[in-house]
């Protein structure tokens, strides 16, 4: 009879070799890459752009909306392809 641990080794490490396979055959294609990477670098941007703001506030500088958004899109592409030069 077999116990947990084996049915582990034999069903979970067959999946997440599976899997680790997929990531690395997706690894390959630039916009998988791009999107992996984008999230991070999007919590970052959004993290940046909020300090910018609350500069802004201070200093009495109003970006508005649209600024904003131009301001977020600028910053997230421009390290988005930072990485992906390095990477």
């Amino acid at each position: 009879m077999m116990d947990n641990k084996e049915i582990y080794k034999m069903f979970y490490k067959a999946m997440i070799n599976g899997f680790i396979e997929v990531f690395k055959v997706l690894w390959t294609v630039d916009e998988f890459k791009s999107a992996v990477i984008g999230v991070p670098i999007s919590f970052i941007t959004f993290r940046i752009v909020g300090t910018i703001f609350k500069w802004g506030r201070s200093n009495e500088i109003w970006f508005g909306r649209l600024g904003g958004k131009i301001l977020y899109y600028l910053i997230n592409t421009f390290l988005i392809w930072i990485v992906m030069k390095i990477v």
